[in-house]
């Protein structure tokens, strides 16, 4: 990865329908944005028309492709979009501009269908398989070529969508789905993230990102030399940092992320049974990017007096197959709920200048030193984060793309 505080911007090209197409003086302001947490890329674009006067005629639904290089030439950002608003229209003696907002098809025919019917018909299949090829390939027609990351599941599962629109569904199901890696015991974590990027669509745990490698180290304040060390070579400087969030405690009480109970009555013999949840006597089985150890306010939890949420459900088991799903589908509504919760506890920003290799979904390990006269290693808040979010931005008047990462992880570094 290279680093260059100079220009850094490249419109490789950018065209509007069948409209002439933009060029870089035409462009003001870029914001391209990944996120973790929603199944879309998306771009901002302002551009100016003083020239041609095309913005006048555009209302939306129009195809744009757009495609950004980076200044080594290695990585590039875009592709094809549609415009789904047009925002900030002006005209200023004269000088006319509007911003672009911009999504992929796939995010607009998802949000124009509501779909009522059964997904996993018969006994039921995994849940992979019913989100890439009973949903994305077959109702929304995604290439296969785009759906090459995706986790296989050990349980089985059928429903009906409620008139849902598929991503929707899609992130229902990904809250039930456990890893094939982990079984369907002790350890059957429920939690998967669904997300897109340059290369395609991912399904993947959240226990999985602890088994992936850092691409990259971020040191805070770095700046390269020219005869450092090969492995020193790896190292993104950090400009600025920002600790947004260590933990979201009131969140978690109201999630039931660490101590709940699921009432649940069954009207095939009106049988009514608790399932109690405690994160004591789960977390130790949980896969975590950092430290094993649970944080020290958890031992308040391991009581039977009282839970910090209580949820109520009535099922039919009768109208269920017998599966590793519906064996223990109770228990992972608290289980699924505290490991999103723990995935997302922790949340650090941090900025700088480089080129667009990295996007959401890859491990980082970052760095954090206390003060700066003695470079003590800020252990507790270094470790191994995943790039939940990655925003972009080019403004003409600084001549530069900047990169901001949300970055995410679920336990704190510790002392090696």
């Amino acid at each position: 990865m290279s680093v260059n505080a100079q220009s850094n911007f490249q419109l490789i090209r950018f065209q509007i329908a069948d409209f002439p197409p933009i060029g870089p003086n035409q462009v003001l302001y870029v914001q391209y944005t990944e996120d973790i947490r929603s199944a879309t890329m998306r771009m901002e674009v302002q551009i100016t028309d003083s020239q041609t006067g095309f913005l006048s005629q555009l209302t939306g639904m129009e195809n744009v492709f757009i495609q950004i290089g980076d200044s080594t030439g290695t990585t590039e950002i875009g592709g094809e979009f549609v415009i789904y608003d047009i925002q900030d229209r002006r005209n200023i003696q004269g000088k006319s501009s509007a911003v672009l907002m911009l999504c992929k098809v796939d995010f607009l025919n998802n949000a124009a269908n509501k779909i009522s019917r059964r997904f996993g018909k018969g006994r039921g299949k995994k849940i992979d398989d019913i989100v890439k090829k009973e949903i994305l390939q077959d109702l929304m027609g995604v290439d296969e070529n785009r759906l090459t990351d995706f986790e296989a599941t050990v349980n089985n599962f059928s429903f009906v969508s409620p008139y849902w629109n598929p991503f929707t569904a899609i992130r229902w199901l990904a809250a039930k789905a456990i890893p094939e890696t982990s079984g369907s015991g002790k350890a059957a974590s429920a939690g998967y993230a669904f997300y897109e990027t340059r290369s395609g669509y991912h399904f993947k745990s959240y226990d999985s990102f602890a088994e992936k490698k850092p691409v990259c180290r971020m040191v805070i304040g770095h700046e390269k030399e020219e005869l450092e060390d090969d492995e020193d070579k790896n190292i993104v400087g950090v400009d600025k940092l920002t600790i947004e969030s260590s933990v979201d405690l009131l969140k978690g009480l109201n999630l039931g992320s660490y101590s709940s109970n699921v009432m649940t009555i069954d009207l095939k013999d009106m049988k009514y049974q608790d399932y109690p949840f405690s994160i004591n006597k789960y977390y130790d089985e949980v896969k975590t990017m950092n430290s094993g150890r649970p944080p020290e306010f958890y031992k308040g939890f391991d009581n039977k007096r009282t839970f910090t949420r209580i949820m109520s459900k009535v099922s039919d088991s009768a109208l269920f197959t017998r599966g590793t799903y519906t064996q223990g589908y109770t228990k992972q509504l608290s289980q699924s709920s505290l490991r999103e919760k723990l995935f997302y506890s922790k949340k650090v920003t941090v900025e700088f200048v480089s080129d667009y290799s990295l996007e959401i979904g890859e491990v980082v390990q970052l760095d954090i030193y206390k003060g700066s006269a003695d470079r003590e290693l800020d252990f507790a808040n270094s470790g191994r984060y995943v790039i939940g979010m990655v925003e972009r931005t080019f403004k003409s008047s600084e001549d530069k793309m900047t990169t901001k990462l949300t970055l995410f992880t679920d336990s704190d570094g510790e002392k090696k």
